[in-house]
């Protein structure tokens, strides 16, 4: 069933339901009122049949007249029975006529009002010089009934094309309602993964059909810029992944064509192996990229030591090239819980040793590593004396494959630091560069010590 159709049903219900309500109510009032009516009409015609029988000789001729006529125009059909009150045998006639309570009731001198079948009755106890009489009238509201069949006729009627009319007005209310939807869907069929640049037309307005239509192309901006560098991404690993393989297949071909000295084929092998390296370096930090974009209530948290983890780093870099570069300094002494956070711990130390790394790679002299503690935030700042950054570069620096224009004669893929930027940000964390070329960089993360998982 479609929105529009199920919208125009629950307007249909409720207003069926609210008609419901107000027709039964005003078929109660009505049926009251005519019951009301009839039974005064009753009573007078009680009152008038005991003026007739028993006070022509109290009223005068004119007046007596007058009551014979009001008798002979009120109900005319009415059934009358008159009882000696003072006779034994009254109590057991009126038990044929009506309820033990309301005999009861009517010999203690009460007006009593009753309802038999169809009929409709009123009792009087006439006290009178003659003697004490009960008067019984019965009659049959023949014109009230009708009067409640044609009532609820009419209220049917209004009531079934009450709903047909509300339904068709609620089936055309939905429909101007949901036209910015029928559009919307309408639009959003032609957009697809070869034309994610186009976007739905926003109106002016805050209703939520102009907030969908915002966050709708809100989404497609993101999901272009996600294409785009989805594009980029493998057109760019690509190429990274292409020159170290295509220079391994040269050196062999090369190697293969004839025959060589021992000295030839090592450094063959050697190139080979350089080549090799290059790409498992590259290879696995494209997958840590992509583990980087895992959902991270997938992943294990733990709880980690900064200042032992930055240490293994240091001794893992004294066993490369960069051997005695990095030397670390904490703000003050370390205790179990003073650098202490809640992460993923292979993600922190692919982000950290990243970044040292690449401080001992773009200059030659000593690395600094501080550590500091404040407020729950656990600051990382990792200082050298190297080549810098040019200014231009700095907005560029966590772009996939992006290296700077002073780095390219150093190996590297340009892979490092986007993966550094989305580990801190998974970790709700930040990381920021300040440099000057010729004068060394300086890079501070921030890692807080207490991690709310969330998914990015």
């Amino acid at each position: 069933m479609k929105v529009r159709q199920k919208i125009a049903l629950i307007f249909t219900t409720i207003t069926s339901i609210v008609l419901l309500f107000s027709f039964s109510f005003i078929y109660y009032l009505a049926a009251n009122y005519t019951e009301r009516d009839f039974y005064s009409r009753v009573e007078e015609k009680a009152t008038l049949t005991a003026w007739k029988y028993f006070e022509e000789d109290e009223l005068s001729k004119p007046a007596y007249k007058l009551v014979i006529e009001r008798y002979i125009q009120s109900l005319p059909e009415a059934r009358e029975v008159i009882l000696n009150a003072d006779s034994f045998s009254t109590r057991d006639s009126l038990k044929k006529l009506l309820p033990n309570r309301l005999v009861q009731r009517l010999l203690s001198r009460n007006m009593i009002k009753f309802r038999k079948d169809d009929r409709q009755g009123v009792g009087l106890y006439y006290p009178d010089n003659q003697g004490n009489f009960i008067i019984i009238v019965t009659a049959i509201d023949k014109y009230g009934i009708q009067k409640q069949h044609n009532l609820m006729e009419v209220l049917i009627s209004i009531f079934l094309g009450g709903l047909v009319f509300v339904y068709l007005v609620g089936q055309f209310y939905a429909k101007r309602v949901l036209s910015p939807v029928v559009t919307i869907m309408k639009n959003v069929r032609k957009i697809n993964a070869t034309n994610l640049s186009l976007r739905l037309r926003e109106k002016s307005g805050n209703d939520e059909l102009t907030e969908l239509t915002r966050m709708f192309n809100q989404m497609l901006e993101r999901l272009e810029d996600s294409f785009t560098m989805q594009k980029n991404f493998i057109h760019n690993a690509s190429h990274e992944l292409k020159n170290p393989i295509t220079a391994i297949l040269g050196e062999t071909e090369v190697a293969l064509k004839r025959q060589r000295s021992t000295e030839e084929y090592v450094a063959t092998l050697q190139v080979i192996m350089g080549e090799t390296e290059r790409l498992e370096k590259l290879t696995r930090n494209l997958l840590a990229l992509a583990q980087a974009d895992f959902d991270m209530s997938s992943m294990t948290f733990e709880q980690i030591r900064i200042d032992k983890l930055i240490v293994e780093i240091k001794e893992s870099l004294n066993k490369s090239v960069y051997k005695n570069r990095i030397v670390v300094a904490l703000d003050k002494p370390s205790i179990d819980n003073n650098y202490c956070i809640t992460g993923i711990y292979s993600l922190i130390y692919i982000a950290i040793a990243n970044i040292a790394d690449n401080a001992c790679k773009f200059s030659n002299g000593q690395v600094d590593i501080t550590l500091s503690e404040a407020n729950g935030i656990i600051l990382v700042r990792i200082s050298d004396k190297g080549i810098g950054i040019p200014e231009a570069d700095i907005q560029n620096l966590f772009q996939p494959f992006f290296r700077g224009s002073n780095a390219l004669l150093y190996k590297g893929s340009g892979i490092g630091l986007s993966l550094v930027k989305k580990i801190i940000d998974l970790h709700r964390g930040t990381v920021s560069f300040s440099s000057k070329t010729t004068l060394g960089t300086t890079v501070e993360v921030t890692l807080p010590q207490i991690l709310i998982r969330m998914n990015i």
